[in-house]
């Protein structure tokens, strides 16, 4: 067993015995993980007079979840210990979408799906990846997810993409980890942000 695996191991039982049924006042609460919105380059085409409302991805467990996940095997999900995400992945990958797009400023306005604004744009994804996974000897964090924009007046697909982001971690300790989902939730953020300006700029 290699080293990557034994410490997914033992970050997994540290984990099994934090996570019991009784929960005991004095213990410290673990370490509560963040993806930070990244600076966005100034945008060099027009602006695109429409509202553009962003769906939380559609994830099934253990990725709908604030468990930092990684892949020892293709067939088996394992988390690291003592340490988890503010909120579920789906709903990070949400929020990094709207600051992305808030700070492009081409929309008129960008809400989530609770808003109570109607939109001219929907904007919805499926998640299917959010781990870190070993290949060959290195550590990579990956972010897989399909969108696709719909005109909210007459229901029909504008565009549609694949995403599939893919970043080296440095270590194997979970700072390296995070790190380096932080990377790849940037990519993720340019790649959608450039994706949406050419699908709109095509389609006006």
């Amino acid at each position: 067993m290699n080293l990557y695996r034994v410490m997914l191991t033992a970050a997994l039982l540290l984990a099994a015995g934090l996570t019991g049924c009784t929960v005991f006042p004095d213990r410290e609460p673990p370490r509560v993980m963040d993806i930070p919105i990244a600076e966005v380059p100034k945008p060099s085409g027009p602006a695109f007079g429409k509202s553009v409302r962003v769906d939380t991805p559609q994830a099934t467990e253990p990725l709908d979840s604030s468990r930092i996940l990684a892949k020892a095997t293709p067939s088996e999900f394992q988390v690291y210990g003592q340490v988890r995400w503010r909120d579920t992945a789906p709903v990070l990958v949400r929020e990094l979408m709207i600051g992305t797009l808030r700070r492009d400023g081409r929309f008129s306005s960008v809400v989530n799906e609770t808003s109570p604004t109607a939109s001219d744009l929907t904007l919805a994804s499926d998640l299917y990846g959010f781990h870190s996974e070993l290949f060959g000897d290195q550590t990579r964090v990956t972010i897989a997810m399909y969108s696709q924009v719909m005109d909210n007046r007459s229901r029909e697909t504008v565009c549609q993409e694949n995403f599939d982001i893919t970043v080296p971690a440095a270590d194997d300790d979970i700072e390296a980890i995070v790190a380096s989902f932080k990377e790849a939730g940037n990519d993720l953020s340019q790649q959608m942000r450039d994706w949406l300006g050419q699908c709109l700029n095509g389609n006006q």
